[in-house]
């Protein structure tokens, strides 16, 4: 039954109610005779009834005898409607139901502001038939507005237990013991917050990654890429290559937007390395000199290498006071940053091709073209500790982790070993923790991410030669980068300061941008 034909239903329910209940008052009169032999008798039957005297016969209402009692007709009536009639109980309940609502409405606080144009607003003046929605039958046209949305939110969305006033009223007047059962049920409550992500780990299995816009996409003008940096301070990045030119991008993931960029003349840059606070950057090439520009003023200077030297592999010191140039025949050249001093020059057997300081800027750690991982020291400056690198025959690449516990080393035969960095001071032959042979190719680069939970290693030799592994699991990432994903040949990888981004340069002119979900900073 409709709810339309049920309110026509009540309506006639009330009108019979009112038009039987003023026929139903209790007649006076009696009941004549049905037979009657005389005049006489039909006399003295009158008086009897009007004295009081019973009689058998009584005259009863024709509604009575077709629809029966009137209570027996009234309940047939409203149950054949579909309402039952309210009976004196239910009218005292629907009264203290009205008084609890009364009640209730004084208690809730009153809003802070009111639209009045939200009462004006009916449903028909917003609802619209369309070819999309149909016709619009289900619809109460004439019904605010306001509470047809309010009751479409109840529908899909229930009330959360934090949002009632009553329970937020109930626990401030509890003790200051009660207040961590607070929080506790409103972390149960919200399905949103997660309890357990401050201790959450990073899966050693899989790694939830996203490749985003190409970091240089604004210009595609350094050539072959050979050094990406991020600023350790603002979300920036240098990209440098082999067309003389190095340009500062905004690294968003969106547009990664160009800001500046700085040419110099005859001078393909092979390496490039941003200070430690963030105000000069180097670039490094072929050349017997290199520069240092500033980034504050946008203004570079040219540095002349105090000996017969190529500035084409250095590194920076994490206290931002040294440069270690890799010169010839194995030597190592330690610069002062500020006068460009030549503070002192390290000699080892092979050709470097791998160097890293530790996080004190005492210690330099070198490898070259044999077998053999030197460690310098810069206070006695000379070779404090060496030892053989397992396997190897000819060392590329080295790393050390941010966390100083890690040592990973990369060689021409693929193989990217990891050390205990205290272990190695013990033996001149250690064994390595993890050996990585998941490429096979001479490896190109090594970076420790900033928790020393990650380490990239890559390939210039065969296309989209990059690995991801993790620590301590030491495991490597089977779905990273995807197989899809044409990177080309890898010539250096880069973190940002937070993990957030990993950047990955290659001999041709783009340079691939992976955000890395686990971590949320930049």
């Amino acid at each position: 039954m409709s709810d339309d034909e049920s309110t026509d239903g009540l309506e006639d329910l009330q009108e019979l109610m009112a038009i039987y209940g003023k026929n139903d008052k209790p007649n006076k009169k009696t009941a004549r005779p049905l037979h009657k032999e005389n005049d006489e008798d039909a006399e003295e039957q009158e008086k009897k009834t009007e004295t009081g005297t019973e009689t058998g016969y009584v005259e009863v209402p024709m509604e009575k005898v077709i629809f029966g009692d009137k209570q027996a007709f009234l309940a047939n009536l409203a149950k054949s409607v579909g309402k039952r009639r309210p009976s004196q109980y239910n009218k005292e309940q629907s009264e203290r139901d009205d008084d609890e609502e009364q009640a209730n409405s004084a208690k809730k606080p009153k809003p802070a502001w009111t639209d009045s144009d939200d009462e004006e607003f009916e449903v028909g003046d917003v609802k619209r038939e369309t070819r999309h929605t149909g016709p619009l039958n289900h619809l109460r046209t004439d019904k605010s507005y306001k509470e047809y949305l309010t009751a479409r939110f109840q529908r899909t969305t229930n009330q959360p237990k934090w949002a009632d006033l009553e329970q937020k009223k109930e626990k401030a007047d509890s003790d200051e013991s009660d207040n961590s059962d607070v929080d506790e049920s409103l972390l149960r409550t919200v399905g949103f917050i997660d309890r357990k992500a401050k201790s959450k780990q990073l899966c050693p299995k899989s790694i939830h990654f996203k490749r985003v816009k190409d970091l240089n996409r604004a210009t595609y003008s350094e050539g072959n890429v050979k050094s990406v940096q991020f600023h350790p301070t603002s979300t920036a990045a240098i990209v440098a290559g082999e067309s003389c030119l190095a340009t500062i991008y905004s690294v968003d993931g969106t547009k990664n937007e160009k800001l500046h960029n700085v040419r110099f003349p005859k001078f393909p840059i092979t390496c490039g390395r941003i200070s430690p606070c963030g105000t000069r950057a180097y670039f490094g090439s072929m050349k017997p000199y290199f520069y240092a520009y500033d980034l504050l003023e946008a203004k570079a200077s040219q540095l002349k290498m105090p000996v017969d030297s190529r500035s084409e592999k250095f590194e920076l010191s994490p206290c931002g006071k040294y440069i270690a140039m890799v010169g010839k025949f194995g030597a190592i050249h330690l610069l002062h940053v500020k006068s460009n001093e030549l503070l002192h020059s390290f000699k080892q057997e092979s050709h470097c091709r791998g160097i890293s300081f530790t996080a004190d800027s005492q210690r330099l750690i070198c490898s070259g073209t044999s077998c053999n991982v030197n460690v310098l020291s810069l206070r006695q400056k000379c070779i404090e500790h060496s030892f053989i690198d397992d396997g190897c025959v000819k060392g590329l690449s080295l790393a050390l982790s941010p966390s100083q516990r890690l040592l990973a080393t990369g060689s021409m035969e693929g193989v990217v070993n990891v050390y205990d960095y205290e272990s190695i001071y013990k033996s001149t032959v250690p064994q390595p923790l993890k050996r990585f042979m998941n490429l096979r190719t001479a490896i190109g680069d090594l970076q420790f991410n900033h928790t020393s939970e990650l380490l990239a290693m890559s390939s210039s030799l065969v296309p989209s030669s990059l690995k991801l592994a993790h620590f301590p699991s030491a495991t490597v990432y089977a779905n990273f980068p995807h197989q899809m994903d044409n990177l080309g040949y890898v010539n250096t990888i880069a973190f940002s300061p937070h993990s957030g981004y990993l950047a990955v340069g290659i001999k041709g002119k783009k340079v691939p941008l992976f955000r890395l979900k686990y971590f949320k900073n930049y």
